[in-house]
């Protein structure tokens, strides 16, 4: 009869979340949109021609539930509260066109996230005939280390589908990569900050 051996299991580096927006939200984040908004490209890390600033007291009360979640996940994850409120500082809007990237980065404040509002129907083919074993194209990919060790699991590569909102820690690297196709790769992005007391 083979021992039985009890073990614990330890949660280890950042708490990188991700949900789904329904349709009726996706509408309601688009239409903060514009081209038409204040160009933030002089802040942004993104080698993008068109990166806009979104109204943060319209985008909160569409993204607060998933904030309150994110929360309860923080406290399953790492057995504690992540903190008294949470407020929106910042957000904006990511056009991503063919052979722009957002290059390795950081954000600043305490969270991030990333929703992703449109993904072209070319960029999926292209990504489908490529033959790469490792990044592919306009996928987002965070990185907790840059040691990479077979024992370690030190990125993860989400190819993002509509509606994909992923919240992580705002010193968590991360980038997207470049593609080829025509068409537009819409993200939302923004910066949150973990108020106490």
């Amino acid at each position: 009869m083979a021992k039985e051996i009890k073990y614990n299991y330890y949660f280890w580096g950042p708490f990188l979340y991700q949900t789904k927006l329904d349709k009726k939200e996706i509408s309601k984040v688009k239409k903060l949109c514009s081209k038409k908004s204040k160009d933030v490209r002089t802040s942004l890390a993104g080698l993008i021609k068109n990166e806009h600033e979104i109204d943060v007291n319209k985008l909160y009360p569409i993204i607060e539930p998933y904030i309150q979640s994110y929360s309860e996940g923080f406290r399953s994850y790492r057995n504690k509260s992540l903190g008294d409120n949470v407020a929106l500082i910042r957000a904006w809007v990511n056009y991503m066109t063919k052979f722009e990237t957002n290059p390795l980065h950081v954000h600043g404040e305490d969270l991030s996230f990333v929703i992703i509002l449109s993904v072209p129907k070319q960029l999926i083919k292209e990504r489908e005939q490529t033959i790469s074993r490792g990044n592919k194209q306009g996928e987002l990919v965070f990185i907790s280390s840059l040691s990479a060790r077979d024992e370690f699991i030190t990125s993860h590569n989400f190819f993002p589908e509509v509606g994909d909102f992923f919240i992580f820690p705002a010193a968590l690297h991360h980038y997207v990569n470049s593609f080829k196709s025509d068409g537009e790769r819409i993200s939302v992005s923004g910066n949150l900050r973990i108020i106490n007391g």
